[in-house]
């Protein structure tokens, strides 16, 4: 592993140019004078404070240094991945400690911590091929989902920023694997590798460039790792949420019925209230003639204690376009 891995530096995230390049390493595993705001964004629960603390934060470009942040203003790439891991997307995950060990395990992790709000984890992978980054992340995505645990899409964006953060106890693997597996978008079920020579501790037999059947580490696999589906039962609202978000990964629109989508709206607003409208948005924006103004002024006025609607109306509607529990 390269122990001295530049990446670009940006100030804030809504700014396009970097302001300096840093080492990764000094990022990730030293404190710093934006140290005390994680830990006090970790320690409020006032939603507009978490918010505005966290747009506060410095971030990176993970995958290599750039002019600019678009894809084609990469100067050097870092050869290097990170996914994210919301708990808000992983309602059957409780503890991120015990997350975070359980992907230690995983022998091309070459570092896991917390995020900056303290409720998800983050990965950082070494790739074999930065001009394959998509298909990396898809593999990934996909050995993942298998293992009952969703990562953000949005990691499939090469120039994706990372927010600072700091973990006083991070999983750090000098010596980790370079993650060799592409998947092409269309192929759910088969996984490329350049390897020739079988992974050690896996049930996976790879070929030069051929494809073959799916298999994750299967010792991975036990309830007593990283099953979460099946360790702990989901409630009513973390199935809903759990279904919700297969919809926004997936990026199907379930809502061009009118009807269909004033149910998934009273559904929400029954189970979240308010704070469901960041996911009635996300839903709703797969919709071709989307409007984010008319789409929040729809939830606001709906009226979840007039008109009450089964929960299992939105698991039908799912149901419709492929998508189940």
């Amino acid at each position: 592993m390269i122990q001295n891995l530049k990446v670009s530096l940006y100030s804030r995230k809504d700014i396009i140019a970097p302001t300096r390049t840093v080492n990764i390493w000094e990022w990730l595993l030293h404190k710093n004078e934006y140290t005390p705001i994680v830990e006090k964004l970790r320690n409020t629960s006032n939603d507009k404070e978490r918010k505005h603390l966290k747009n506060s934060l410095p971030a990176i470009t993970v995958s290599g240094i750039f002019s600019k942040r678009r894809a084609d203003c990469m100067i050097s790439p870092s050869n290097l991945i990170c996914i994210d891991i919301d708990g808000k997307d992983n309602p059957s995950v409780l503890d991120m400690e015990v997350l975070k060990a359980r992907l230690a395990k995983l022998s091309y992790v070459m570092y896991c911590g917390l995020s900056a709000s303290g409720k998800g984890v983050f990965c950082i992978i070494q790739y074999d091929d930065f001009g394959k980054h998509k298909l990396h992340f898809n593999a990934l995505q996909q050995e993942f989902k298998e293992m009952g645990i969703i990562i953000d899409s949005s990691c499939s964006d090469i120039c994706r920023l990372r927010f600072y953060s700091y973990d006083e106890h991070p999983y750090v693997n000098w010596n980790a694997e370079v993650y060799t597996h592409i998947l092409e978008k269309s192929n759910t079920t088969h996984l490329k590798s350049k390897e020739v020579t079988p992974k050690n501790n896996s049930g996976w037999q790879t070929s030069n460039e051929t494809s073959r059947t799916f298999s994750i580490e299967e010792s991975l696999l036990q309830s007593s790792n990283l099953d979460f589906t099946s360790a702990t039962p989901l409630s009513k609202t973390q199935e809903m949420e759990r279904l919700l978000n297969l919809v926004i990964e997936r990026k199907i629109d379930i809502t061009p019925i009118y009807n269909d989508w004033i149910k998934i709206g009273l559904v929400i607003k029954n189970l979240f209230g308010e704070k469901g409208l960041d996911l009635f948005l996300k839903v709703s924006s797969f919709y071709p003639d989307y409007s984010q103004e008319e789409t929040e002024s729809k939830y606001l006025e709906l009226n979840e204690k007039r008109y009450r609607v089964n929960t299992q109306s939105l698991f039908d509607i799912a149901a419709k376009y492929g998508i189940y529990r």
